[in-house]
């Protein structure tokens, strides 16, 4: 068997999910997630902000890519209430680059005497939705956020068994997110719902991931990764090309119990790393037949990046992912991403082997 149909079979037997099987679920994933935010409006509370009905499929189930064996489906849940203006590192060095911070109001001392009226009706929303943030005043606090939404979203578990009867529902925290989970057609599905406030033509997401902690809210660009993802056709090898990449390095810890590739190397890295490889070649270089030849490729920049420790982010501009990663764990990387490349077909039939 050639090293190209080794990787087709891996493709077909241990990676993709079919059309028909992964449509199913996301089908009812969307069922479930429009009836529960139908449900929520009756519990959202005048001055709350507002939950909005439609929610925003977001990730690999929705860009295309989504590799076996976990059901997971990510939802962005957009809120919208009033705010001043939002802060991003090029107007205070003090906030990490991709997070803003969203500032309600101007603070008192700049707002004018015949303004000052409007404060009072927010006295109650500021101590329920936000922080204070020195010379900015109130800012929208994600962790206030994230405790409402779930709040909201843990009323809707009976009426959720109600509409689906037959079904258990569970809430669980995961993260910034209100994870749903329950069984389906012999599988548990896991449904992420992460708040977001709409900027421009981008979100912001309730994830303390900084060390402002609850004052910043990250930004996601999740819905132009799914544009993109949508614009590549299907008749090359790109998705294939990512996914076969994606098992290899979640299954890694099969060959490596204690991989970094499969710990310490997160699925952004590779999509990020793809996207500037399909950026740079035509696509008459992701033929099918070059299959082979792209996912080596695709190890091997990797491999470069974490040995260089700069990998720029998809839509950000003089951002590096990997500023923060220690060198060692780098260097370990890069090592097993170079150990595959040099052994792949080793690689390969260990997989197809278990």
């Amino acid at each position: 068997m050639s090293t190209l149909q080794m990787l087709e079979k891996l493709y077909q037997d241990k990676v993709n999910f079919s059309n028909c099987e992964l449509d199913a679920y996301k089908l009812k994933a969307e069922d479930v997630v429009s009836t529960l935010l139908n449900v929520v409006q009756k519990y959202v509370q005048e001055g709350d902000p507002k939950i909005s009905q439609e929610p925003i499929g977001t990730g690999s189930a929705f860009e295309g890519v989504k590799v076996k064996p976990e059901v997971e489906f990510d939802f962005l849940v957009p809120i919208q209430t009033e705010f001043h203006r939002i802060i991003f590192s090029d107007e205070d060095h003090n906030v990490p680059v991709c997070f803003g911070l969203i500032q309600i109001e101007q603070p008192a001392m700049m707002i004018p005497q015949s303004a000052k009226i409007w404060r009072i009706g927010t006295i109650d929303f500021k101590e329920k939705f936000c922080v204070q943030f020195g010379r900015y005043g109130y800012v929208l606090s994600t962790e206030q956020i994230q405790r409402w939404f779930q709040s909201m979203c843990a009323k809707t578990e009976k009426e959720l068994e109600r509409h689906f009867p037959g079904i258990n529902f569970n809430f669980r925290t995961s993260g910034p997110a209100r994870t749903l989970v329950f069984e389906w057609n012999n599988k548990e599905v896991n449904i992420d719902l992460v708040p977001a406030v709409k900027y421009e033509d981008t979100y912001l997401v309730a994830k303390m991931t900084s060390h402002l902690g609850e004052k910043a809210w990250r930004l996601s660009f999740s819905t132009h990764e799914k544009a993109f993802f949508q614009s590549l056709s299907p008749n090359y090898c790109y998705f294939k090309c990512l996914k076969i990449l994606k098992y290899l390095r979640e299954n890694d810890k099969k060959i490596h119990p204690t991989s970094h590739l499969s710990s310490s190397c997160p699925s952004y890295y590779l999509k990020t790393a793809f996207v500037h490889q399909v950026r740079q070649n035509d696509k008459s270089f992701w033929k099918n037949e070059d299959l082979e030849d792209q996912v080596k490729k695709l190890l091997w920049y990797l491999a470069e990046c974490m040995g260089q420790g700069h990998l720029q982010h998809m839509y950000k501009h003089n951002t590096n992912l990997l500023k923060k990663v220690s060198p060692t764990t780098l260097e370990q990387i890069k090592l097993r991403l170079l150990d595959i490349h040099k052994n792949f077909e080793s690689v390969l039939q260990y997989h197809l082997q278990y």
